[in-house]
């Protein structure tokens, strides 16, 4: 079978992966040359660059080729080491579909195939641009279904050709802005905000910031207030934006054995996994939702199907209140519970441990940023101990909520639910046995006398491995978790 080629309109989405590659040396160079005066030789490298990374993208275009068969997608590239990517149809985790506006009226997206292989870059092929009907005929192969794929322009307005689903989710308005709104996301908004204003210092001459910082001297601390203030309106109205964006008619299916999450705006992603390749669902509340009961329910895979939400996990639900979230999850995941079983909670006596531990760190770093301010700059002594009690007093409570929150419960045969408190986030697991990579009971000399131990265990999640643990439970209660694990 002869190699297909991308379509041309395949070039500026590849220009564009190539600039997102190298956007933070392009700045640097470019602030670097504001900075310094202009100079037609700076500019000539600059220029110089750009084509570069335009010639990058250029010979990727024209060495790439994809050839897809009866049992895998075979992808051809490179230039001085040809390399062939044979992916089988069984090997892919999660297959997803992204569709940028300007590529709609076109019938074109991109496709982006992900195995369980330990390298992400090296174990996944990305399609770019290339026609609707691509996808559908992996999809058909994937799941063993007759390949008939309809062309963009074949489409027919036949009732009896909607798909039917086993079970169907779509966020409302409400909801959507209730996920935007209680995110923290605006967070890290705010440390990029301040990266580019480091950036502008560097671009923006000295004079014209000392004239600023003048001007600021003479206002008020009232109005310095407001410009924080609408400083961090900004960096909220922009996470809250992007959320609804990206969320936008955010949808979750489950046909068969295969789920599918869809949503965007200016970029629409869709995503299907089987059910079988979930490694663990994940339940998460920050401080604020947990004071709404409200959670966001993630799919842990062994793959990275979620690469831009920046931790790998597929959201299924975005947003729900936490007293249905079982309820809602059962009818998509058979294997979670459909109602919240009894944990086996850390004892209260146990408490202490969890504050301790959390008091032990934080003094003493309170203690070295007190004995620095005092001795440099004593004058400031006095708010330093003050903003270091109240620092302790918050970190005693941050204690005191992880053993709170900690707990765990065997559901079913197969299944282990566990659930932490950490850095104001409560967060539930739901895995079963098959999928926990290890699991481990820890104690130290101490801990023994008292019968108390830790339970780890490690659940695959992306490339990598994630971590659990649940601190100071009885010894009884992890030994027969770790019975319960042996059985498998």
């Amino acid at each position: 079978m002869t190699p297909n080629r991308l379509p041309l309109l395949a070039l500026p989405v590849m220009i564009g992966q190539e600039f997102k590659a190298w956007w933070y040396l392009l700045i640097v160079a470019g602030s670097s040359v504001f900075k310094n005066g202009f100079s037609w030789w700076a500019v000539l490298s600059i220029g110089a660059a750009l084509l570069f990374i335009i010639g990058l993208a250029a010979v990727r275009y024209w060495r790439f080729s994809y050839l897809i068969d009866d049992t895998a997608v075979t992808i051809n590239s490179g230039l001085f080491v040809k390399k062939v990517r044979h992916i089988p149809y069984p090997n892919i985790q999660t297959l997803s579909h992204q569709q940028w506006f300007f590529l709609q009226p076109f019938g074109l997206e991109t496709l982006n195939i992900e195995t369980s292989s330990k390298d992400g870059k090296e174990g996944a092929g990305t399609l770019y641009a290339v026609s609707t009907s691509v996808g559908q005929l992996i999809e058909a192969h994937r799941h063993h279904q007759p390949l008939s794929v309809t062309e963009p322009s074949e489409t027919q307005l036949d009732e009896s050709a909607t798909p039917t689903f086993d079970a169907r989710y779509q966020i409302s308005a409400r909801d959507l802005n209730l996920y935007a709104a209680t995110s923290m996301g605006f967070l890290a908004i705010l440390a990029a905000l301040g990266w580019l204003w480091n950036k502008l210092d560097d671009v923006i001459p000295k004079t014209w910031q000392q004239n600023a910082f003048d001007q600021l001297a003479h206002l008020a601390v009232l109005v310095l207030v407001v410009f924080g203030i609408l400083f961090l309106a900004v960096a909220v109205l922009i996470s809250y934006l992007n959320l609804l964006q990206r969320y936008y008619h955010f949808t979750l299916t489950k046909q068969a054995h295969t789920l599918t999450a869809t949503r965007g705006f200016f970029k629409r992603l869709e995503v299907s996994v089987r059910i079988s390749r979930i490694q663990a669902v994940r339940m998460r509340q920050s401080l604020l939702r947990h004071w709404l009961h409200l959670t966001t329910i993630q799919a842990l895979l062994a793959s990275n199907a979620a690469d831009e939400e920046k931790d790998n996990d597929l959201v299924l639900l975005p947003v729900i209140k936490a007293d249905q979230a079982l309820t809602r999850m059962h009818h998509f995941v058979d294997w979670v519970p459909a109602t919240t079983p009894d944990f086996i909670r850390v004892p209260r006596t146990n408490h202490w441990y969890y504050v301790r531990n959390w008091l032990l760190w934080n003094l003493l770093f309170v203690a070295i940023i007190s004995f620095v301010v005092g001795h440099f700059w004593p004058q400031w002594l006095l708010w330093t101990m003050v903003l270091s009690a109240l620092w302790v007093l918050i970190q005693s409570l941050q204690g005191w909520y992880a053993a709170k929150n900690a707990g765990v419960s065997i559901i079913y045969a197969h299944t282990l639910l566990v659930q932490n408190g950490s850095l104001w986030n409560l967060t539930q697991y739901v895995v079963r046995r098959q999928n926990i990579q290890a699991l481990s009971l820890n104690q130290s000399i101490w801990m023994t006398r008292k019968h108390i131990a830790h339970l780890e265990l490690h659940i695959r999640r992306g490339d990598g491995n994630e971590s659990v643990e649940v601190r100071y439970l009885k010894a009884e209660t992890v030994e027969k978790i770790l019975d319960w694990y042996q059985q498998r």
